[in-house]
């Protein structure tokens, strides 16, 4: 497929702005053509995915050196391996180099379709800022009564009760989520209700995941949303092995770079 795209895009990632440049479609359809190419062996068990950020805006990133050459700003990259036939262990880096935000994630989930959260949790989250502000280290758990306390700066709070009949997880978890519940929703035409702690830090109580579409071009794939009360609407597109490839969120658009081992 020539990297010279004149079809328009869905419009859930369709950010092919004239102020975009490089070219948004240009970038993100090599990154299409290129992912299947980069499949590493691993041991059983161990996954790992990393994801180019693009900028769904480009005015805000054009005062870069050589913006040019590349539109992506940094990256996500998701590690996870099974331990004991039970749990997930997950290890999570994004960083932004436009912002200079790096965050770390590190957590574990149960061995089932909607990977629930459980056990502590630890975020370290940096930039580029000189002053006290610019790293921070929190601590998090679920209590025995479902409550959700965070730990930083020798304080400890609590951010809200995570409800007993829908599921609690993490939005980076929903890399695995969706492909594991996508059928289902697809075939039923129904929606699932789960509870979401963004970033391991911000508990969104009702959210929801139901199928958006199916297209054929650039590639095929099945497209995915998730809305939720105080949560940003984003879209999730799967390919034919049960590969997350496109996350469009409002601002970015995380687009799978290469891959390692199943989750499954």
């Amino acid at each position: 497929m020539s990297t010279q795209h004149r079809k328009p895009l869905h419009w859930s990632f369709d950010y092919n702005h004239g102020t975009q440049k490089p070219g948004f479609v240009k970038e993100l359809i090599s990154l299409l053509q290129g992912y299947q190419t980069k499949i590493q062996d691993t041991e059983a068990g161990q996954n790992k995915h990393t994801y180019r950020i693009l900028p769904n805006f480009w005015r805000g990133y054009s005062g870069r050196n050589k913006p040019e050459e590349s539109l992506t700003i940094g990256s996500a990259v998701i590690q996870r391996h099974k331990e004991n036939d039970k749990v997930w262990c997950y290890k999570v880096q994004y960083k932004n180099t436009t912002s200079g935000e790096n965050l770390l994630l590190q957590f574990q989930c149960n061995d089932e379709c909607y990977r629930t959260l459980t056990g502590s949790w630890k975020a370290t989250v940096s930039n580029n800022g000189q002053d006290i502000y610019s790293n921070i280290e929190l601590n998090g758990e679920i209590k025995d009564d479902k409550e959700i306390t965070l730990r930083f700066n020798k304080s400890e709070i609590t951010i809200g009760t995570a409800n007993h009949s829908i599921p609690l997880t993490c939005n980076w978890v929903l890399y695995d989520v969706i492909p594991a519940i996508a059928d289902n929703i697809r075939t039923k035409g129904s929606t699932v209700d789960i509870s979401l702690l963004d970033d391991l830090e911000q508990l969104r109580p009702k959210c929801q995941i139901g199928y958006l579409d199916a297209i054929q071009d650039p590639i095929p794939l099945d497209g995915y949303y998730l809305y939720g009360t105080g949560l940003l609407p984003s879209y999730w597109w799967v390919d034919e092995s049960g590969n997350v490839v496109i996350v469009s969120t409002v601002f970015e658009t995380l687009v799978l770079d290469e891959y390692s081992g199943s989750s499954t």
